[in-house]
């Protein structure tokens, strides 16, 4: 599944959830909807198997098995303002992601003409975040945050 994400951006570019920070989703495992975080960058085995997943569930009345693995990753770029585009593909067995809630922990580049200012741990729970570069001598701001989860075209 596809987590895509939507934003307009000034001065920003590169803005990206880290792999060692929660992502935060709703799921459904066993037919109940949940809250929960993963940690991409975490490893768990997968209990019966040889694999590893960022997260895994289970179920003690059906004593079956979930688990969830990153695919992979990309950062939202200025190309991409006002527009859905990926920002992560992940691998779902037992569960299925159903929503992706927008936390802190992003970090950004300053995409304003001669500057390279990096700005970390941006919380956009609030849909918006706004900063100034003082370098370039120019606002940033990031606001009308949407997500989605889409059935992926990654192989």
């Amino acid at each position: 599944l596809d987590v895509l994400f939507k934003a307009d951006l000034e001065n920003v570019t590169d803005l990206v959830l880290p792999e060692n920070t929660r992502w935060h989703f709703r799921i459904s495992f066993e037919g109940e909807e949940k809250d929960i975080y993963l940690i991409p960058a975490e490893r768990l085995e997968i209990p019966g198997s040889r694999g590893e997943a960022c997260l895994v569930m289970h179920s003690k009345e059906t004593k079956r098995h979930a688990s969830v693995s990153l695919i992979s990753t990309a950062p939202y770029t200025a190309e991409k303002s006002g527009e859905f585009s990926r920002i992560g593909t992940f691998e779902c067995r037992g569960c299925e992601l159903l929503e992706f809630s927008v936390s802190s922990g992003w970090n950004c580049r300053s995409a304003a003409e001669g500057s390279d200012k990096s700005f970390e741990d941006i919380d956009l729970s609030e849909k918006d975040w706004a900063e100034y570069d003082e370098r370039a001598n120019e606002s940033l701001t990031i606001y009308s945050v949407e997500t989605s989860i889409a059935r992926s075209r990654e192989k």
